[in-house]
């Protein structure tokens, strides 16, 4: 560390506030949702993503899992996860999933939209400043946010309704089942992974 300029070591930070986990998504995860306890630990394991250019062509577009994705916790995956869950309970902070792609679909479908810089600012600047109320979701366990200032369009907050809006409620419902099962799936994988962790999605 510290060979690298600029590097700060991590045990001289008394206190973190704030976690922000990006996901880029483009179906039904909206632009914040509120993670607690176990399912920080859950969505931190899951590194769920969308390929860009910048890791090759073969990534570009596809769907992605990448636990933790932090090269300075040189840990197994399923230690980090743990450690993940251990920092929760000694030093709580806020941790946030915010979705930096798609609700509703891929750029080629029309009825779906852009999660836009705008949109992403507002959300940060909510996060600082504890102005977004929280709502639970049914399907993921979640909070999702039903107010946030800065935002208007409150498909970018609760895509269910969204979709449900635009008939699409059983693509949602299929989505959500093919979602919560992966999931659970992928972190039963990890040897070792708590248990807390898994049961969490």
């Amino acid at each position: 560390m510290e060979d690298i300029q600029g590097a700060y070591d991590a045990r001289e930070i008394k206190k973190a506030d704030f976690l922000l986990i990006l996901n880029r998504n483009e179906n039904i995860i909206p632009a914040v949702a509120k993670l607690e306890g176990p399912l920080a630990a859950a969505y931190f394991m899951l590194g769920e993503t969308k390929g860009t250019s910048a890791g090759g062509a073969a990534e570009a577009g596809k769907s992605l899992r990448v636990p933790g994705t932090n090269p300075f916790f040189p840990l197994l995956h399923a230690q980090q996860g743990n450690r993940m869950l251990e920092l929760m309970k000694s030093s709580p902070m806020d941790v946030y999933l915010m979705n930096t792609g798609r609700i509703g679909g891929t750029e080629k479908d029309e009825r779906s939209k852009k999660v836009r810089i705008q949109q992403s600012s507002a959300v940060v600047k909510a996060i600082a400043e504890g102005t977004i109320q929280w709502a639970k979701d049914p399907d993921f366990g979640y909070l999702v946010a039903t107010e946030v200032p800065g935002v208007d369009d409150h498909d970018y907050l609760q895509p269910k309704k969204m979709y449900e809006r635009q008939g699409r409620l059983a693509e949602y419902t299929e989505l959500v089942a093919k979602y919560n099962q992966d999931r659970r799936e992928y972190l039963r994988k990890w040897n070792g992974l708590s248990g807390e962790i898994v049961s969490a999605i």
